[in-house]
């Protein structure tokens, strides 16, 4: 069996940018190794995220990897339980917790301010001690993506996601339930949390997509590499096995060299490695374009040339999961590219 190196580029498909003479970031970016897949491989078109279902990741790869999705299926914060470690029974709920700001009462970054480790785990404390209980548990991840889980919890929760606040009032944040002390409960922490959290840079919260342990009877055989716990998680409930490597951090300090190193060990022991980059969707989301060329010349530079250069036999795939504009810096439904390259080895 071939071995097959899947590399899913988040957020990399945009919309024509009117500064970049109406071209995709991806095509008018310097991205040689990109470039020679496209015109050496097979180029065509993937509608990742299912009818009825939010445009984003999980929906997307879940889809992307052979999985028929219910209609508004998600359950985002599972994954990321699952993939960060945290124990989460049956009656339980989860919630991203992200870590946001925002100044005279206007959203101004979805993802805080660079939050580092330390201060990560020193807003969690703070959390805890104010609104932890048995009920109640925050956890930190090491950066803005923090999560809550609420213990024995009955009733379901809808809010917006923070990437799709900015530039809007905090009472936007605000999150509804059909069981009204629940949406009682939360929304008090999403209020109370501005004053616990005034002191520091990443000064509120954000309580969005709720999720419950879910059962994936069908199984995926092969191993995941990704900064970021949703990916992890993911693999771990298709029973893939998650490569840890040191480095990848799931922002644009990620070691893509590390990276690649550990996919083509991992193509050693296995047929097939889902390698996922987050850093290109985050900068859309700050809606800016210029970063995401940045990131991904620097992707192409550091990962996919080098990745080109192996003597080996191995397909590769390379595709984002979804669109993601760097114009209005929200997620769509619409076709992504899937790039198909064959690599063979060089028997001169």
């Amino acid at each position: 069996m071939m071995k097959h190196l899947h590399i899913i580029i988040d957020g990399m498909d945009d919309e024509p940018i009117p500064a970049f003479g109406g071209l995709h970031p991806s095509y008018f970016a310097d991205m040689p190794a990109l470039r020679y897949m496209r015109e050496h491989g097979i180029v065509s078109q993937q509608k990742t995220i299912p009818p009825g279902c939010i445009p984003g990741t999980e929906a997307a790869i879940l889809n992307i990897l052979g999985y028929e999705l219910q209609s508004c299926f998600g359950t985002r914060s599972w994954f990321e339980a699952l993939g960060a470690g945290i124990h989460v029974n049956n009656n339980d709920l989860c919630l991203r917790c992200n870590l946001i700001r925002h100044d005279h009462g206007v959203i101004t970054s979805h993802s805080g301010m660079d939050v580092s480790v330390s201060e990560c785990m020193k807003i969690v404390k703070d959390l805890n001690e104010h609104f932890g209980s048995k009920e109640i548990e925050f956890y930190g991840t090491g950066d803005f993506r923090c999560l809550v889980i609420l213990r024995d919890c009955v009733g379901n929760v809808t809010a917006n996601p923070p990437h799709t606040l900015v530039g809007r009032d905090v009472s936007d944040l605000l999150i509804s339930s059909d069981n009204p002390n629940l949406s009682e409960m939360l929304n008090g922490i999403i209020v109370d949390s501005q004053k616990v959290l005034a002191r520091y840079p990443s000064n509120g919260i954000s309580l969005w997509a709720p999720g419950r342990p879910i059962h994936i009877s069908k199984k995926t055989s092969g191993a995941v590499i990704s900064g970021v716990n949703l990916l992890k998680g993911i693999g771990r409930a298709l029973g893939m096995t998650v490569i840890d490597v040191e480095g990848a951090t799931g922002d644009d300090s990620t070691d893509y060299s590390a990276k690649l190193n550990a996919a083509i060990k991992g193509l050693e022991d296995f047929d097939f490695v889902l390698m996922h980059i987050e850093a290109p969707d985050e900068a859309s989301h700050q809606k800016d374009s210029f970063k995401k060329v940045r990131i991904l010349e620097e992707i192409d530079r550091k990962l996919l040339s080098h990745l080109l250069n192996q003597n080996i036999n191995l397909d590769i795939t390379v595709q984002s999961d979804h669109v993601t504009s760097s114009l209005s810096g929200q997620h769509h439904d619409w076709p992504v590219e899937v790039i198909k390259y064959k690599l063979r080895i060089n028997e001169e």
